[in-house]
């Protein structure tokens, strides 16, 4: 089978516990066959952010390296995820009068308004990454996706305004390039899973997204069919390994085997006869404690992690509207009893999300730790077109990639 070349496309997910690189063809906008995997340990990652630029470079060379093997071939440049702490979300509004004589809105009458949403003030530290469409307004009338066509003299535009840390970002790119890769664009990690995972519907219905990554965890709100919030916490599944590390007095690598192999998130469901051999520290030889013991430490945590995110949630304002719930990713998701927790604290309903659609090896990203990436895949089959060697110029230029993007 022949590619064109055009329509191959490359994504990095920089995680805290991983690197990933896919490469794919893209048929489609929704259509994509995997035709590359590569994997690698996270180096120089902590929370989300770089803290070693050489140590991330070398990281990211291996992924692509496996994944360029598999897949005969050459990643130049790739699109990659940005997350953290530095990242914020916040709503917006601008109004413009129609000025042309029918009253028509047009393509540029759009551009004109969401511009003026962006006029609010960013600290001289953060860049924007995003700005995502929320509603229109044509004078009276609310709700309304897409205004090209409509009649009226008043417009107005709600927006959710993602920025980042211009230093973190520039960190973020540098290791990147140091590894040979020129970066095509950037994608909030949350939005990116989203694009993996959450139908049109349940955007319109109103639904939670929540990546439990191993250093922070992403959550993005939908309402109406657009992002109404955004925000990260910095913890995630490798502070339940180190609770583990501490409370079993084992080895950090030992406490992850035993979390992923043995762990639950509801003690009182564990058989408190059920044994484990735990690792020690050093050349003292192996313990034996109850499982429960193991599952009583987790939940714990997660108990800690749920309950930030149900104090984030009620800080969107839209906890009571969720009408789709909560959509759990990320590796800490695949813990037994997760969801029985999760509803317990949070009291929505909720269900573990992974990536599904995908052509080709997709039986090697069918979890939910790839949803990240897989949703970078997406998000650049969607409004990227692939890896284009050409971008448009000029203001018609951003004008149409921003309504390709948003509208």
């Amino acid at each position: 089978m022949s590619y064109d070349e055009e329509n191959i496309l490359s994504v990095i997910d920089l995680g805290s516990s991983k690197i990933t690189c896919l490469i794919a063809r893209v048929l489609s906008p929704d259509e994509i066959e995997l035709v590359g995997l590569g994997v690698s340990p996270s180096r120089g990652i902590k929370a989300g952010s770089v803290t070693n630029i050489e140590q991330t470079a070398q990281s990211i060379k291996e992924a692509v390296e496996e994944a360029e093997i598999m897949s005969a071939y050459t990643v130049d440049n790739a699109i990659i995820n940005i997350s953290g702490k530095h990242v914020k979300g916040d709503n917006s509004s601008g109004v413009i009068a129609i000025t042309n004589r029918e009253r028509v809105v047009t393509p540029q009458d759009i551009y004109r308004v969401i511009e003026a949403a962006q006029a609010v003030r960013i600290p001289a530290d953060q860049e924007i990454m995003h700005v995502l469409s929320r509603e229109f307004k044509v004078d009276d009338q609310t709700g309304i996706k897409d205004p090209t066509g409509m009649v009226g003299v008043r417009l107005e535009s709600e927006v959710h305004i993602v920025t980042g840390s211009i230093t973190h970002i520039q960190n973020t790119e540098k290791a990147v390039r140091t590894a040979g890769i020129e970066v095509a664009d950037k994608v909030l990690s949350a939005l990116a899973s989203a694009e993996a995972l959450l139908t049109e519907g349940e955007k319109d219905l109103g639904v939670a997204l929540v990546d439990m990554g191993a250093g922070v965890i992403d959550l993005i709100v939908y309402s109406e069919g657009g992002v109404a919030y955004s925000s990260t916490i910095c913890l995630g599944g490798n502070h339940i390994t180190q609770d583990i590390s501490i409370g079993l007095k084992t080895p950090m690598n030992s406490a992850e085997v035993l979390k992923k192999n043995f762990g639950c998130a509801m003690a009182s469901l564990v058989d408190p006869m059920e044994m484990l051999e735990v690792p020690s520290v050093g050349e003292r030889p192996p313990r034996t404690v109850p499982r429960k013991e193991l599952a009583e430490i987790i939940e714990a945590r997660l108990r800690e992690l749920f309950e930030l995110i149900d104090h984030e949630l009620i800080k969107s304002g839209y906890k009571n509207t969720l009408a789709g719930g909560i959509i759990f990713t990320g590796g800490a998701s695949l813990t037994d009893e997760f969801l029985t927790l999760a509803e317990e604290v949070i009291g929505l309903g909720a269900s573990v999300g992974s990536p599904k659609g995908i052509l080709g090896i997709s039986d090697k990203i069918s979890s939910p730790v790839f949803s990240t990436a897989a949703g970078l895949l997406y998000y650049g089959a969607r409004y990227k077109g692939g890896m284009q060697k050409t971008k448009e110029k000029g203001l018609l230029g951003r004008m149409k990639s921003w309504i390709k993007e948003n509208l």
